[in-house]
């Protein structure tokens, strides 16, 4: 006696619904991140009142400017689909998840990109240019190894 399996069929998803918790995914990765650029970019606003700040050259300046800058805006940008949820249309949400998609990957290079200025002005500041040169190329070689090619590269196969 043999029995056949029917398997079940495979559950239909709603491209709405999926949209839908796939933001809703999205917007708590994203709580999870604010705080911390938020701690980041507060103790770069007291930085210029440190005594040692007046002792960088204009370079140094110029960076810290850059990399106050890059957090400032990687906040803007990590904000924005809680903005676009709370404010928006509650319209296509497919379209939410792609501009949520893509402001969060904008705001994770605005990150990187200022991190690791950081650490080159801070080991050019401390040791020299030559060291800080490789510092922060190790430092930006980890950035797009765990955030482009581990976790950004395995998701662009599966976003809307």
């Amino acid at each position: 006696m043999t029995h056949d399996h029917v398997p079940d069929p495979q559950p239909t998803v709603d491209p709405d619904e999926e949209a839908r918790e796939r933001y809703r995914e999205l917007l708590e990765e994203l709580r999870t991140i604010i705080p911390g650029v938020q701690v980041l970019f507060g103790f770069l606003l007291t930085v210029p009142f440190s005594a040692r700040f007046d002792r960088l050259d204009d370079l140094g300046r110029d960076l810290y400017s850059v990399v106050l800058a890059g957090v400032a805006l990687a906040i803007v940008v990590f904000l924005t689909p809680a903005a676009i949820h709370r404010f928006g249309a509650d319209g296509d949400r497919v379209r939410r998840l792609r501009i949520g998609v893509r402001t969060a990957v904008a705001g994770m290079t605005l990150l990187a990109t200022s991190m690791t200025i950081a650490v080159f002005v801070v080991a050019r500041f401390v040791f020299s240019t030559r060291f800080a040169i490789v510092v922060s190329a190790i430092v930006a070689v980890a950035f797009v190894v765990c955030w482009g090619v581990l976790a950004f590269g395995r998701r662009v196969a599966h976003d809307p």
